[in-house]
């Protein structure tokens, strides 16, 4: 818009000039024409010739002038559509991305997961292993330094006392001498044992 306000304050400078143009080379013609053939051109013909030509100067103008916004809007349409095109082919190259660094993270945190697993497997074999080589209190389930018998063991005398009422009616001590399976007996024959 503001475009054409600048070309329509223009034009009658434009008008007058292409007028003085236009009128030196009709005189020009008209000149060599007269000096040739006597040739002369009326004042009217001349005004036709100069009003064809000033409309053929606006017709232009405005022609060009709707060529280059249909040119300017096509250009901004044309640049629109490559700023979406680009900006969703680096949403996708962004997305593909975070993809393959998920893939890449998983794969590892999956890996030092097995290698954790294993670790913690093996630790539990070991800590399996050791605590069954070890016999515990029948009473309160700590490691047993006292023994009864074969299948009984106690982790202080407390406790073989405690459990006595219960365990004496098993107790293959007992059965072996008299006395023999007194709670003091037990754990004062397993002292002297270790």
């Amino acid at each position: 818009m503001m475009a054409e306000g600048t070309h329509n304050d223009m034009m009658p400078e434009q008008h007058q000039e292409a007028d003085k143009d236009i009128e030196n080379s009709l005189e020009q013609i008209a000149h060599d024409d007269s000096a040739n053939m006597d040739w002369a051109m009326d004042e009217r013909l001349k005004r036709m010739i100069v009003d064809l030509q000033r409309h053929w100067l606006t017709d232009y103008h405005n022609s060009r002038e709707k060529a280059l916004v249909e040119l300017t809007e096509k250009l901004h349409q044309e640049f629109l559509s490559d700023q979406q095109k680009i900006r969703a082919d680096l949403l996708q190259q962004f997305k593909e991305e975070l993809e393959q660094t998920r893939a890449d993270l998983e794969t590892k945190y999956r890996e030092q997961l097995k290698s954790e697993s294993a670790k913690l497997t093996e630790r539990h074999k070991r800590e399996l292993v050791a605590s069954k080589k070890k016999q515990w209190c029948w009473q309160c389930e700590n490691e047993a330094i006292y023994h009864c018998c074969w299948n009984t063991a106690y982790c202080s005398v407390e406790c073989q006392q405690g459990h006595w009422q219960t365990h004496r009616k098993f107790c293959r001590r007992k059965k072996g001498g008299s006395g023999a399976g007194a709670p003091g007996a037990a754990g004062a024959s397993s002292s002297a044992a270790q």
